[in-house]
């Protein structure tokens, strides 16, 4: 019966149980952290529900997995390549700058700038003369990230932390979940 499921249900599955292994869920806690019933989880699953684009760009996003790697065909369905405003530069997150990355459309995110300066662990395997930016959004969009930025209060700068090692919330000003980083 496996073998008649559409290749993204197979892809899907595959994922969940490797992920599942590696992040302890389950599909109760899964369902509560994408505000779903459980019962949509296992109909995804179980190729009962068709898996759409919006639904595995959620997943995806929660397995911390390209969309792709569910449905290899899902291009058409993600926003475009376009050139979008780079918001701040790192070193001084008070000040506005206009500068443009060409990268995929993410609405409601911000993107800022960063210097080797500022940030030499991010550019200490980099060869040659690259720009860095990282990609943020906002904590409620993206609860379980690798990284977060964090602008402490009394601080102009971002400072970056794994999940596990972020300061007193009462020091931070502001908090994003970081998305990714791009060399340029």
């Amino acid at each position: 019966m496996n073998k008649d499921l559409p290749q993204p249900v197979k892809n899907l599955r595959r994922i969940w149980e490797k992920k599942k292994v590696e992040m302890r869920f389950t599909q109760v806690e899964v369902a509560k952290e994408l505000g779903w019933s459980q019962g949509a989880i296992s109909h995804y699953l179980n190729n009962i529900t068709e898996l759409r684009a919006q639904a595995i760009i959620k997943l995806a996003n929660f397995l911390d997995v390209d969309p792709r790697e569910i449905d290899p065909d899902i291009e058409q369905n993600l926003p475009s390549i376009v050139k979008q405003t780079v918001s701040y530069n790192a070193s001084d997150m008070t000040k506005r700058i206009n500068e443009l990355l060409q990268t995929r459309s993410e609405e409601s995110s911000i993107i800022v700038k960063m210097s080797a300066d500022d940030y030499p662990y991010l550019f200490a395997n980099a060869i040659g003369n690259w720009d860095c930016y990282a990609r943020l959004v906002s904590v409620s969009q993206m609860k379980k990230p690798r990284a977060f930025a964090v602008r402490l209060k009394s601080k102009k700068h971002l400072k970056f932390y794994p999940p596990n090692d972020l300061p007193d919330s009462s020091k931070i000003h502001t908090m994003w979940s970081v998305v990714a980083f791009y060399y340029s």
